[in-house]
């Protein structure tokens, strides 16, 4: 057994998002995202085949649902995205990078 930190190891490059898979076993993924003034390109949405929860460890993040609801994650605020559920990231903190911790299922 090893023990990790979230909040170690952040990378010095921030220029694209990054994507780190913590555990990936029996049809869950769990990954911390980090994320620094990135959003998802105009016109591309995200539409996945599994549920997502996710939570905002550090940082602001703003999702657009395709119904044009728009929902602002501050440190600590969580959200489960619905199987197949359109959305977007129109925003992310350019001040600090913004830690995510997320799980597929």
């Amino acid at each position: 057994m090893e023990k990790h930190n979230i909040f170690s190891t952040l990378p010095d490059d921030l220029t694209c998002e990054v994507f780190e898979p913590i555990v990936d076993q029996d049809g869950v993924v769990i990954e911390r995202i980090i994320s620094m003034a990135h959003v998802t390109p105009k016109g591309q949405w995200y539409c996945q085949d599994r549920s997502e929860w996710v939570m905002v460890l550090q940082g602001e993040a703003k999702l657009v649902f395709d119904d044009s609801q728009v929902v602002h994650l501050k440190k600590g605020d969580y959200i489960t995205i619905p199987s197949r559920c359109k959305h977007r990231v129109s925003w992310t903190c350019e001040s600090e990078p913004t830690l995510w911790l997320a799980v597929h299922y």
